[in-house]
């Protein structure tokens, strides 16, 4: 199975910013193809959940509904980086992140 973006995403700032906390994990790829499809789940969720909300009662026109989706995937992005893929050297990354989902999955064995 391939990495998705937030997986890569992941591996990269754990190389940079916890290389101890990397080097703790048995098979590291195996971790962030499951954190990724974790942020992914999640993201996607979040994103439904945004763009419904944000949907205007009066209809829009596809140009609109576009900028719209386009903003609120950033807003995404915003929410699930911090809190999942670039986490503090003093926060684990097996935590959820709020109440939008389950707890990561933990390092494979």
């Amino acid at each position: 199975m391939a990495m998705n973006r937030y997986g890569r995403a992941a591996l990269a700032h754990w190389r940079r910013h916890l290389p101890r906390q990397y080097a703790t994990l048995p098979d590291p790829v195996a971790y962030f193809i499951q954190l990724g499809e974790k942020a992914e789940r999640q993201a996607g969720a979040l994103r439904d959940a945004m763009v419904l909300a944000g949907t205007p009662a009066g209809g829009e026109t596809a140009a609109q509904r576009a900028h719209r989706i386009a903003a609120v995937r950033d807003e995404v992005d915003r929410i699930v980086f911090p809190e999942l893929i670039r986490p503090p050297a003093a926060v684990s990354p097996d935590r959820d992140i709020s109440a939008r989902g389950t707890a990561l999955p933990p390092p494979p064995s």
